[in-house]
């Protein structure tokens, strides 16, 4: 299994909190084991991903950047694929035995408006469609396309809150 890290780009707090959130708790939930937020310092999210994670467990680490360019380049450095999902791209349907089989992935997740060099550094630009949507959604159907679906059943360790599966209704188990 690749060992997956996001980069969440353009931050802004007023604007982008919940769909930075959701990016985390995405990323969390289908198999990253990081997310790197570049932009605005949002504390919120820092606590509000960190609770998620001593609740439901695992060892999901949320991390602010000094700026985006640093951060691509310092994970090239240490090896990483750099792929940017951006509605532009190829079609990860055609490339996404070219990214899975890669042992570091960094996965760029933009936000507000992307600048040119984001597209330049990247290693691969990756549309999931050729449409406007969500890029919570081009996220989590990357990291299932990356993960083949074994993300889908994955326990995380450490867990005080874990769903029971019902066919009906809800049973939350609490240790």
């Amino acid at each position: 299994m690749p060992k997956v890290v996001v980069l969440r780009y353009g931050h802004r707090t007023v604007r982008d909190y919940r769909v930075s959130s959701h990016c985390c708790l995405v990323a969390r939930a289908f198999g990253a084991k990081q997310i790197i937020i570049d932009g605005e310092r949002d504390e919120s999210i820092l606590k509000s991903i960190s609770d998620v994670s001593a609740r439901w467990g695992g060892k999901f680490k949320v991390e602010f950047a000094d700026g985006w360019k640093k951060t691509v380049e310092e994970y090239k450095k240490k090896g990483y694929f750099v792929v940017h999902l951006t509605m532009y791209g190829l079609s990860l349907q055609k490339k996404i035995r070219t990214i899975k089989n890669k042992e570091k992935i960094l996965v760029i997740v933009g936000s507000q408006k992307v600048e040119p060099g984001v597209y330049e550094l990247s290693d691969l630009n990756i549309s999931v469609t050729l449409q406007p949507h969500s890029e919570i959604a081009a996220l989590a159907v990357t990291l299932d396309r990356i993960f083949g679906g074994k993300e889908l059943e994955k326990k995380f360790s450490g867990a005080k809150i874990r769903v029971k599966p019902m066919k009906k209704g809800k049973n939350v188990v609490k240790r």
